[in-house]
């Protein structure tokens, strides 16, 4: 019997530290507490800058083990890599068969806890905003930010770091720790969150979508007439307006945070 309570009284001990862990990960990502305040001092060393004819590029793939990615929007019809870092030789870049794959992970990886001291990297893309091929984007640590590309498919696999979007045909996003927000998704949208908030400003879905989030508020504004599943374990759900009779679902699912879409 004494076994048993003592087993009892372990699991729940172990289970409040993993909460806490939890809150503390997520309070550290997206409260006053940053845990980038550690981070180096970006750096301003151009390592790699090329131009490319953007009628060339059917895929864009980028790798990053540490830094942030900004997408921004271009002066002209061409796409431009600019890569800024301490060391050519981590980088790798190969256009080939119609993809070009920026592959910015090889970082050595000793004296490395949560990312710390490996965000003096950056890459930025300058991208005309009638680009409509897909990108894919695959990133431990750092934010992500892009600019808008509506026609374009968008795929994003994060670790650490906030992702910022702005108007998106299809964005498929997948994020461990960090907030999401998307200015606009005009055809579909699926997106699993661990730790952050999730905010979309418009959405006009077109295909069965999903949101799906561990820990964080969902906020939505206005849709167009699709049907909402909306439910959370722990929070309040409000959806103003609802078309059961719509042709379309989005499903959003929360297992701790407040649900509202204002449409």
């Amino acid at each position: 019997m004494k076994n048993r309570e003592w087993m009892i009284g372990l699991i729940v001990l172990l289970s409040i530290i993993v909460v806490a862990l939890i809150v503390f990960l997520c309070v550290a990502l997206n409260g006053n507490f940053k845990l980038k305040k550690w981070a180096k001092k970006k750096s301003d060393t151009i390592i790699f800058d090329q131009t490319y004819e953007q009628l060339t590029i059917e895929k864009l793939e980028i790798l990053s083990i540490a830094g942030d990615i900004r997408f921004e929007e271009s002066i002209d019809e061409k796409v431009r890599v600019v890569v800024y870092g301490e060391n050519s030789e981590d980088l790798k870049v190969d256009f080939r068969d119609d993809e070009l794959r920026i592959d910015y992970s090889q970082f050595k990886r000793k004296n490395v806890f949560l990312g710390f001291g490996f965000y003096s990297n950056d890459i930025v893309i300058y991208i005309p905003k009638n680009y409509e091929k897909e990108i894919n984007v695959e990133a431990n640590y750092g934010d992500i930010q892009m600019c808008g590309l509506e026609n374009a498919v968008i795929r994003i696999k994060e670790d650490c770091g906030d992702v910022v979007l702005g108007k998106a045909k299809d964005a498929f996003v997948e994020n461990h720790y960090g907030d999401i927000k998307i200015a606009e998704i005009t055809n579909k949208v699926e997106i699993k969150s661990d730790c952050g908030d999730v905010k979309i400003d418009s959405a006009s879905i077109m295909e069965d979508s999903s949101i799906i989030n561990c820990f964080g508020d969902i906020k939505i504004g206005k849709t167009n007439e699709v049907y909402i599943e909306a439910k959370t374990d722990l929070g309040d759900v409000k959806v103003n307006q609802n078309s059961r009779h719509a042709n379309v679902m989005l499903k959003i699912e929360n297992n701790c945070g407040d649900i509202k879409v204002e449409n």
